[in-house]
């Protein structure tokens, strides 16, 4: 009967609440609590690659100008063709027959390019693209500012007040052995995506980007950071 009335008293105190294991509090459940935010793991920087055109800081290229010294990356002042000449230095002009006409100009380029636009049978703008030069246009079939290059390697187009404003190129080689060569267009991109390239590969011109397919889709008008001259 001991049992009887021992499981008796238990669930009386069971009904009541006041049902106590050991000798400690009552132990109640945690309300959930929020997991706390994810931090931001700092991704790790990339390394250019030794393909990949450096992201360099601005290098302002100094051109002379109507007598004076101008800064390309601020300002052209009105200029409308800036030509690099074998020593390096900058000569800009207003006007095509300036730009073909320079004395520091080699003879050669002069001669070549004089002729080509005496023959010209109607007014092309390709024809005042001085021979042996890459002539980059700010606008569409060979027109707008015109920046033209001769030496080998990457022009950081930035430094010549040029970056994402290129629309067209033209090409013309007179002396095939010494001066054939091809170029290529960066798009610099920031990490982690790589930069994008083009090759352009003469002869011919490319008288519209918007025609350029870019990888991934869209075109190339106004995109290029760095053009590359290769010998």
């Amino acid at each position: 009967m001991i049992r009887r009335s021992l499981a008796s008293a238990l669930l009386a105190a069971a009904s009541t609440g006041t049902l106590l294991l050991g000798t400690g509090p009552v132990a109640h459940a945690a309300e959930p609590t929020a997991e706390p935010p994810a931090t931001a793991t700092q991704e790790p920087t990339a390394e250019p690659t030794a393909d990949q055109p450096t992201a360099d800081p601005v290098k302002p290229v100094i051109a002379e100008y109507d007598g004076r010294k101008i800064n390309l990356a601020k300002s052209w002042e009105g200029a409308n063709i800036c030509t690099e000449l074998p020593g390096g230095e900058f000569h800009c002009y207003d006007t095509d027959a300036q730009s073909l006409k320079d004395p520091a100009l080699p003879a050669k380029v002069r001669k070549d390019s004089l002729r080509a636009a005496r023959l010209a049978a109607a007014s092309d703008p390709r024809d005042n693209c001085a021979s042996d030069y890459w002539c980059l246009y700010a606008d569409a079939d060979y027109k707008g500012r015109r920046l033209q290059f001769s030496s080998d390697g990457k022009k950081n187009l930035a430094d010549y007040g040029f970056r994402d404003q290129l629309s067209s190129v033209y090409y013309w080689v007179a002396r095939w052995p010494l001066n054939y060569g091809t170029a290529r267009l960066w798009d610099s991109r920031s990490w982690p995506l790589d930069d994008r390239q083009r090759d352009l590969i003469p002869p011919g011109g490319w008288s519209n980007l918007k025609n350029l397919g870019y990888p991934g889709g869209g075109d190339w008008n106004d995109k290029v950071d760095v053009f590359e001259v290769q010998r």
